[in-house]
């Protein structure tokens, strides 16, 4: 396994830029955003680097409950991008 397969992270910007992306716009309060990064995720939620017209800029996106168990990350994960998209057509609409 290389580095990044270990670090939950670089496993996350690497596979999922776009719903990081999607939960800046719809979750962060960021809808201008080109781009987001993680830099962290703890068992709370995940702290987003963000590129916008207006320079880089932080974003925090929670998780709808804590993560206790790292076991779970992936599953809140998958949640919160479904809260994003669900968010962000509710917005378009």
């Amino acid at each position: 396994m290389t580095h990044s397969e270990h670090d939950p992270v670089q496993r996350v910007n690497d596979s999922h830029g776009e719903a990081l992306l999607v939960m800046a716009r719809s979750l962060g309060g960021h809808p201008e955003a080109t781009s987001a990064r993680a830099e962290r995720i703890d068992r709370n939620g995940i702290d987003l680097v963000l590129a916008t017209p207006n320079g880089p800029v932080e974003a925090r996106v929670d998780f709808s409950e804590p993560v206790l168990d790292p076991r779970f990350m992936r599953t809140a994960f998958k949640d919160l991008a479904a809260r994003a998209e669900a968010a962000l057509a509710a917005d378009a609409a």
